[in-house]
């Protein structure tokens, strides 16, 4: 009578912080035994905006990505640094 439906999987577009490689990047911040390494790129087209990347230190793939202006860029590290993280050199 009812037929059943089947979830089809999604398919994932799998990016990586290669990807960015040509991106200036402003700030790396890490966090002691965390598997993920935060990226601050500037944007190559517009230098007014600024991707904030959360990637798989090992792999390089990409888990969050956010795009915000380049003067809240302060606020966000301060943020990120209040939480534990630490700027990479």
């Amino acid at each position: 009578m009812y037929k059943k439906f089947e979830k089809k999987p999604k398919a994932k577009s799998t990016e990586n912080i290669k990807d960015f490689s040509k991106n200036k990047v402003l700030y790396t911040l890490t966090k002691p035994h965390s598997p993920h390494t935060i990226v601050y790129l500037e944007d190559l087209e517009d230098p007014w905006f600024v991707h904030v990347t959360t990637y798989k230190t090992k792999s390089g793939i990409i888990t969050d990505s956010s795009m915000i202006i380049a003067s809240d860029v302060d606020t966000w590290l301060s943020h990120m640094l209040s939480f534990g993280h630490e700027v990479k050199k």
